[in-house]
């Protein structure tokens, strides 16, 4: 399974995680992601004003982050063979940045 914003909530809800209202949420072209595993920074996509509160997943590990506010934005649950990220990578904010997570999909799926 590959949750995508709403979906990403919903995933860390049915793991018994928690969401938070955001001060300030996420909206427009130009959100800025870190990727924990590699380091890369993406520009993506948004429009949310919930959050997922890290420390509440009792499973899964927090995978992205949002560089201005340390807010989650995407979780890898290896158990389950899927992962999940609050951003649009289908809106193709950057130059394609974050198409390689569909592929990353399709080889969940193959396996």
């Amino acid at each position: 399974m590959f949750g995508l914003c709403l979906g990403h909530q919903m995933m860390a809800l049915a793991a018994g995680g928690q969401t938070t209202k955001l001060k300030y949420g996420h909206r427009g072209g130009n959100q800025p992601v870190i990727d924990k595993v590699t380091g890369h920074t993406y520009i993506t996509s948004q429009n949310h004003g919930y959050a997922v509160v890290s420390e509440s997943l009792p499973t899964g590990s927090v995978r992205f982050v949002n560089a201005n506010d340390g807010t989650c934005e995407g979780v890898d649950y290896p158990e389950w063979r899927s992962f999940s990220v609050q951003f649009h990578p289908e809106a193709c904010a950057g130059p394609r940045d974050t198409s390689a997570l569909f592929d990353r999909f399709i080889e969940l799926m193959k396996g």
